[in-house]
C-alpha cells in the first residue's frame, strides 16, 4: 500500500504547469500562455514622419482566443489612449512642463530601448522592457523598467501585472495632472466608445448603459467620473460580441494615500496619483489586472484585491 499512497500524495505536485512563450516581432512583442497570446507590447521605431504611430509605448490585452485586441491601439476617440499605459499631462522637468499622457506634440516621447532575458516559473511569465522617456533633442530625463506578467488564475481568470520603475534623469521630476489625464489606465477597444456615443445620441440612463462599474464597498462616486475611497474597480463591457470584466487594482505600495480612480463610460479607467521623482532614487509602482469572461461581483472583486495587497510585489 506505500507506493499506492506515495503516489496520491505526488499527485497534486505533479499537475501540469502553465507553458509560456514569448516572440519579439521587432514593432512588437507577445506574451503567450499554453499557445495562446495574452499581452502584445508594442514597440515601433519612432518616427517624427509617423508620429501619432509611434509616439508611446503600451500594451494591447488580447481576447481569450489569443486572436485579437481587446484594447485600443492608435486612432478613434482620444488617440492618446492605448492598452496599459502609463503618463502624466504635467511632467514637470526643470520648469519645461513635458505632456508624457497626450504626447500631442513633438516634445517627448517614450522609446523601447532593450528586452530583458524572460523570466518564467511554473505559474508565471514576466516580461521586463527598458524604456526612456525623451525630449525633443532625444535627451532622456526619465528612465524606465516596466515589467508585465502574465498568470493563470483560477476558475479561468487571467492575472496580469504591470510594474513600472521610474528613475529621474534630470534632477526632481514632479509628476503631475487630473484624474483624466494622468496615472496608470487602461482603455478598452475603440467599439466600446462607439457603443457609448450611440447611447448618449439616445439619451440611454447611465444604469442602463452597456458598460457598467462595480466599486468596492465605502467608495463615492462624484463628478467628471471621479472615485475616491478606492483602490481598485471593475470595468465590464462588450467588445467583439462578449463581454468582458476587467478589474484594475492599485497595489498599497505605490502610494501613500489611496489613489482617485477614473470610470468613463467609453472604458478607459484606471488609478490616479501625483508623486515626485528624485534623481537618482528609482520608484516602483505597481498594478494588477484581472481579466475574466464570467461576471465578477464585489464580494469576489474585494476578494481578489484583497489577497493582491497582502502580497509583496517583485522588485524590478
Amino acid at each position: 500500500m506505500r507506493p499506492f499512497v506515495l503516489v496520491m500524495c505526488l499527485a497534486p505536485v505533479l499537475a501540469l504547469a502553465a507553458q509560456f512563450d514569448a516572440k519579439d516581432s521587432g514593432d512588437h512583442f507577445d506574451l503567450s500562455v499554453d499557445g495562446k497570446v495574452w499581452l502584445r507590447t508594442m514597440t515601433p521605431t519612432y518616427d517624427p514622419n509617423n508620429r501619432d504611430e509611434t509616439y508611446k509605448i503600451y500594451t494591447h490585452v488580447l481576447d481569450f482566443a489569443g486572436n485579437s485586441p481587446i484594447t485600443k491601439g492608435p486612432g478613434g476617440k482620444f488617440p492618446h489612449h492605448r492598452g496599459l499605459f502609463i503618463g502624466w499631462k504635467d511632467t514637470i522637468v526643470n520648469g519645461v512642463d513635458y505632456d508624457t499622457w497626450h504626447m500631442v506634440k513633438e516634445e517627448c516621447v517614450q522609446r523601447h530601448v532593450s528586452w530583458e532575458p524572460l523570466k518564467t516559473s511554473d505559474k508565471t511569465s514576466t516580461q521586463i522592457e527598458n524604456v526612456l522617456w525623451e525630449n525633443s533633442e532625444k535627451k532622456p530625463f526619465i528612465s524606465e523598467v516596466r515589467a508585465i506578467s502574465a498568470t493563470p488564475g483560477d476558475d479561468g481568470l487571467r492575472v496580469m501585472d504591470f510594474q513600472s520603475k521610474l528613475t529621474s534623469k534630470a534632477g526632481a521630476i514632479q509628476l503631475k495632472g487630473d484624474l483624466q489625464h494622468a496615472g496608470m489606465q487602461i482603455r478598452m477597444s475603440q467599439e466600446v466608445a462607439d457603443k457609448d456615443d450611440a447611447e448618449v445620441k439616445d439619451k440611454v440612463p447611465a444604469e442602463k448603459k452597456s458598460t457598467q462599474y462595480v466599486l468596492p464597498a465605502g467608495s463615492t462616486v462624484e463628478k467628471d467620473d471621479k472615485v475616491t475611497g478606492a483602490w481598485w474597480a471593475c470595468c465590464s463591457c462588450e467588445v467583439g460580441g462578449k463581454r468582458y470584466y476587467i478589474v484594475h487594482m492599485t497595489h498599497p505600495s505605490t502610494c501613500k494615500d489611496v489613489p482617485v480612480y477614473s470610470i468613463r463610460a467609453y472604458a478607459r479607467f484606471g488609478a490616479f496619483w501625483e508623486p515626485t521623482l528624485e534623481e537618482g532614487k528609482p520608484q516602483q509602482y505597481n498594478f494588477r489586472f484581472v481579466i475574466s469572461e464570467k461576471p465578477l461581483d464585489l464580494a469576489t472583486c474585494q476578494s481578489l484585491y484583497d489577497a493582491y495587497a497582502k502580497s509583496t510585489p517583485a522588485a524590478i
